[in-house]
């Protein structure tokens, strides 16, 4: 297990979704995060990502049969969200290629942070629901990856509240 520990703060591991700010900076500590599930999720989120890019660059986009809040989220993640920020992954990926199965990150992040998470939580719940009804290619996260995402996005509303971490405590591996 490898511990992430920044000299100074970097960029936020929620990237599109954390906007910039200077609030106070809290130190949060991810404890036993699995590497392969985080993967998973992060290749997910980025699949649906680019699936919302090309919805919003569709010419029928806003066709008769496409639903209101489809549109919504097109507009949101597919514009708002479209382009890439950083994501503070070497971490993750050098423990990937060592093949170990969990990792400790810490991360040094600002009070909107928890806020960003809730706004993340929400738009990834709906896109699941609209690959569940079909409406999208992708496939919804399977629970396994839902859960984790739960667990993860907590850990920083938790700590930013000042509650003390809680590792991780399910499965390592899909």
């Amino acid at each position: 297990m490898t511990t992430r520990e920044a000299a100074e703060p970097h960029g936020s591991p929620l990237g599109r979704y954390d906007p910039a700010g200077a609030d106070g900076l809290h130190e949060i500590r991810l404890l036993n995060v699995p590497v392969r599930i985080l993967a998973a999720g992060r290749e997910h989120h980025d699949d649906v990502m680019r699936e919302f890019a090309m919805l919003a660059l569709a010419e029928d986009t806003h066709a008769e049969h496409t639903p209101k809040r489809l549109l919504e989220l097109v507009d949101v993640l597919g514009r708002r969200y479209a382009a890439a920020a950083e994501r503070p992954d070497a971490e993750v990926d050098g423990a990937l290629a060592r093949g170990e199965t969990s990792i400790d990150l810490v991360y040094h992040v600002p009070d909107h942070v928890a806020a960003a998470a809730d706004e993340l939580a929400s738009l990834m719940d709906e896109a699941d629901e609209f690959c569940r009804e079909r409406r999208l290619l992708s496939l919804a996260r399977p629970p396994l990856v839902i859960d984790f995402s739960r667990w993860y996005l907590d850990e920083f509303r938790r700590q930013i509240a000042g509650e003390p971490p809680r590792p991780w405590n399910g499965p390592l591996e899909l």
